[in-house]
């Protein structure tokens, strides 16, 4: 038998989106909202450190993010932006 999942209890305003979802239907779309936004606030976080690597070359406050697969695409960005480089070096040879 599967485990039960856990229960998370929430207070929001009488016009939040999540009521114009049909009732059997709203603990999937909570869910897949609440990830949504999670990912949102993850690629919110690597535009920060995009920011300080483009104006100032390194990342003046480095946020902590946990999902790897997050870091492992900042490490992709990172080669992107050095490839970018090593082409203007080129360049100006």
């Amino acid at each position: 038998m599967s485990k039960p999942l856990p229960r998370l209890h929430l207070r929001v305003a009488q016009d939040n989106p999540i009521y114009s979802v049909p009732p059997g239907e709203r603990n999937k779309k909570a869910e897949e909202w609440l990830r949504l936004g999670a990912n949102i606030e993850n690629l919110e976080l690597l535009l920060k450190k995009l920011e300080g690597l483009i104006l100032h070359g390194y990342v003046p406050h480095e946020p902590s993010i946990s999902d790897k697969s997050i870091k492992s695409k900042m490490q992709f960005i990172n080669s992107i932006l050095k490839l970018g480089e090593d082409q203007c070096d080129k360049a100006d040879d």
